[in-house]
């Protein structure tokens, strides 16, 4: 009997055991996933979006203000923070890619309208923040240039849209993506 009972408990405790070996690994790439760039790739984007400023910002309100760069930390925002924006900005760029323009529009406008509803969010960072979705953006389609490359480059947008051909299956991925982020259409009368 106690045969038996030990068997059992051994089964148990193997059956245990392998299940938490099958389950970490899943746990982890959800982990991995939710991770997505990972947290380099996004500081590189911040630091290129932090270059790229201007040297005045205009809100809608009309206020202009003069950016001052001397202190990064006014403008940046956390890593978990920025790659939020960075994976709207994605959608945002396959929109662009595929000629979507009403989307792309749209999941900008829902990701500022919510990052301003935060309200933790100063002035500089909100900036910085529009600055993060322009950068990359132009990381996804191509648009970003550097040196000797950046002296001979056209306007771009053109050039992007017609090198990338966007099937229909991808144009409804990304519309259902970003209708999914922004949600459904608003009716008008």
């Amino acid at each position: 009997m106690k045969k038996s009972l030990y068997f059992k408990a051994g089964k148990i405790v193997m059956g245990l055991g392998l299940l938490l070996a099958f389950a970490m690994p899943v746990a982890a790439q959800d982990t991995k996933a939710k991770k997505k760039p990972n947290d380099r790739t996004v500081r590189v984007i911040m630091s290129w979006a932090f270059a790229a400023l201007p040297e005045k910002f205009k809100f809608a309100d009309g206020q202009e203000i003069k950016i001052d760069r001397e202190d990064p930390k006014k403008f940046y925002i956390p890593v978990d923070d920025a790659r939020r924006v960075i994976r709207v900005a994605m959608r945002s760029s396959n929109a662009d890619l595929c000629g979507l323009t009403k989307l792309q529009v749209g999941n900008f406008r829902k990701m500022m309208s919510d990052e301003k509803a935060l309200g933790k969010w100063s002035r500089n960072q909100i900036i910085f923040i529009k600055q993060l979705h322009i950068a990359t953006g132009l990381v996804v389609t191509g648009g970003f240039v550097a040196g000797k490359d950046a002296e001979t480059k056209s306007d771009g947008a053109n050039d992007r849209r017609n090198k990338y051909n966007c099937s229909d299956k991808e144009r409804a991925r990304v519309t259902d993506s970003i209708e999914t982020y922004i949600g459904p259409p608003v009716k008008t009368q």
